[in-house]
Order: C-alpha cells, then structure tokens, then sequence
C-alpha cells in the first residue's frame, strides 16, 4: 500500500464495490446456485459447503483408485 500512496500522493484512498452485475455474471452465478444446490450446498453456509464440496472431492477419488485397481 505505501507504493500506492507514493503514486497518488496524500490523497486518501477508498475502495468502491459495485455490486451490479453484467448479464453474463448474473447467467454464472445462476448457474452456480443451480449446481450447488443439486450437490446438496446449504445457500449462505460456506463452511457446511467447504466440508461437502471436499467431501464429494475425496468420494470421486476413492472411486477412480477403485477403479483403477480393478484393471
């Protein structure tokens, strides 16, 4: 941050988040509610979702060592 402050001077900084959406972001995001609530995510639990994304993550590579074993 202090190089920031030596390009811009004394001016003080502030950060601007804008929330809207372009039609493509909106399509996305849809898409990813759709996904997620078809692997059975919780909407606003990230935690709950980080275990059962890492638990649907290890099931998929138990499965490929299984088959892998099997030829």
């Amino acid at each position: 941050m202090k190089w920031l402050r030596k390009l811009f001077g004394k001016q003080e900084l502030r950060v601007y988040i804008d929330g809207i959406r372009t039609p493509e972001q909106d399509e996305m995001f849809k898409e990813q509610l759709a996904i997620q609530n078809t692997l059975g995510f919780e909407l606003n639990n990230n935690t709950q979702n980080w275990l059962r994304m890492h638990q649907i993550m290890l099931d998929h590579q138990n499965r490929i060592k299984a088959l892998e074993q099997t030829k």
